[in-house]
């Protein structure tokens, strides 16, 4: 088996957990899925019309979990499934198996519908899903929009995965799951406070600086790389890792080509494929490395925070960018916010990650965070660090044990990227079969769910939609609902959200406007 899915198939060996039907612990490999792609009801448009870009989104997700993957039906969006599926399947190992099969051969374990119903009597169980514009719907009376927006296709196709891991492996109302209702809609065009949607205009980006391109990135730019309209300004994407041939199964767009290529460099030149007004320029370093060689001011008007801790949050934080649009994952939980220093209303990204209660209120540095997380001693860390030399097979067995990670799994891996082992993760605890330690299942779709919630903050930012500062947070293993926004005030402890510091941060940008004064384009 591939050493991208030998992690899923060694984190469910562990749960002891099997199908809803009754005990296969290796169900992620033997459990069927069927996808039926149909027409919307007349909602086929062109390629990039919702129905194909529905059918896209979900053979990525689905091809980077499960084995065993049909695809019916004489649609676009059939079409666009199984294409999707077979490059995801490929890049994780499992193509020219029984993944991505273009055929219809029920009974399947689960089965999804684009636009109508499966078949009747096709599956055990089984969603439909739709999109149109900015929302995502399911039930019966689901359809597929002609326009070419994205993010509702990418939400529908998130939803939908979520559906079949909660359907085959059981997971209920103990786990704090809950059943999809039917009929369902939801409008991943929050936190707007009534400005209309931007159908699909053109995006001027300015500058942005996109820092730590993993799991929630992927799903943010794979959206921006499908935008339809227009997208140009400069991008700069900061990352220092490749692909490896174990970490595929997180990563939406990417192929097996991309194995061995630096993450930045293969995602800025998917976005100048797609937009080649753009201006996306790669770098092959980490956040401080970043700054200390290309930009000692520290000067970023717009950051994109993919970060794989709270740490790297805080030290972005102290950079005092203009605006973050942070996105996250956290168990079955996902979510995405805009922090801002110009204006008044806004907290900055300090307001949610505020340094440590203990300790004097001092940030730990790099090293003392590592050595808390990962379990090596801090000389040991710092000069890893230093150093850039790889982890050896010791290192690896004690961050193994302080983490339960494999260590065959990240020996060899610089100390940084070892962190991001953890990110785009699910806990599921196991409280029957051979195990009751709690384990990581790689999650694409929840990290799809972050990122896409990333793009609409960072489309309400760049076309200058302005309301009551929120965030956005649902649990993947129920569903995104109106409520899923909430507001959120400034802290009136955080010491960067004073006066004078958004004051100095405004002199620094050169901002003689704050941004409620914007409008939209």
């Amino acid at each position: 088996m591939s050493a991208a899915l030998e992690k899923n198939r060694h984190a469910l060996e562990m749960m002891g957990m099997g199908t809803a039907s009754g005990g296969d612990p290796d169900a992620m490999r033997t459990a069927r899925i069927g996808v039926w792609g149909g027409d919307g009801g007349g909602g086929a448009g062109g390629p990039r019309s919702a129905g194909p870009l529905l059918g896209e989104a979900l053979g990525d997700l689905l091809g980077r979990f499960w084995h065993s993957i049909d695809v019916g039906g004489s649609s676009a969006a059939a079409d666009a499934a199984a294409d999707a599926a077979r490059v995801s399947a490929d890049a994780c190992g499992t193509a020219g198996r029984a993944a991505a099969r273009r055929s219809w051969d029920p009974p399947y374990d689960f089965a999804i519908g684009i636009g109508e119903p499966v078949p009747a009597g096709s599956a055990k169980a089984s969603v439909t899903v739709g999109a149109s514009g900015w929302r995502a719907c399911a039930g019966p009376q689901a359809f597929l929009g002609a326009d070419a927006n994205p993010v509702g296709p990418l939400a529908a196709a998130s939803i939908a995965a979520a559906e079949a891991l909660k359907s085959v492996f059981a997971i209920g109302a103990e786990r704090g799951a809950s059943p999809l209702p039917e009929p369902y809609e939801w409008d991943a065009w929050f936190g707007a406070h009534g400005a209309a949607p931007p159908g699909t205009a053109g995006l001027d980006l300015g500058e942005v600086h996109a820092f730590g391109i993993g799991a929630v990135s992927h799903a943010l730019l794979w959206a921006l790389e499908r935008w339809p309209g227009t997208v140009t300004g400069t991008l700069r994407l900061v990352d220092p890792d490749a692909y490896d041939a174990g970490n595929p199964q997180r990563y939406m767009g990417t192929a097996r080509g991309d194995i061995g290529r630096p993450k930045a460099v293969a995602a800025a030149a998917r976005l100048v494929r797609a937009h080649p007004n753009l201006d996306a320029i790669p770098y092959e370093a980490d956040m401080n490395g970043y700054f200390a060689e290309h930009d000692p001011d520290c000067r970023v008007r717009t950051a994109l925070c993919g970060l794989d801790s709270r740490e790297g949050r805080r030290q972005l934080g102290l950079k005092l960018p203009l605006a973050v649009v942070n996105m996250w994952t956290s168990e079955f939980h996902a979510g995405a916010s805009t922090f801002s220093l110009d204006g008044d209303a806004q907290p900055c990204i300090l307001c949610a990650y505020p340094e440590p209660a203990g300790g004097g209120g001092v940030v730990p540095d790099e090293a003392s965070a590592i050595h808390s997380e990962l379990g090596l001693p801090p000389p040991r860390v710092r000069y890893l660090l230093d150093s850039g030399r790889s982890i050896t097979e010791s290192d690896a067995r004690t961050i193994s044990a302080a983490t339960g990670v494999r260590a065959a799994d990240i020996q060899l891996k610089p100390v940084r990227s070892v962190r991001t082992e953890m990110c785009a993760t699910g806990t599921i605890a196991a409280p029957r079969g051979p195990s009751r330690e709690d384990v990581h299942v790689p999650l694409a779709f929840a990290s799809a769910m972050a990122g896409l919630a990333g793009f609409s903050e960072l489309a309400r930012h760049t076309l200058g939609v302005r309301g009551e500062p929120g965030q956005f947070q649902t649990s993947v293993l129920r569903y995104p609902t109106a409520d899923s926004w909430t507001r959120r005030r400034r802290r009136s402890d955080c010491r960067f959200c004073s006066d004078p510091v958004r004051r100095m941060a405004r002199a620094k940008y050169g901002c003689d406007r704050t941004a409620a004064e914007a409008t939209v384009q």
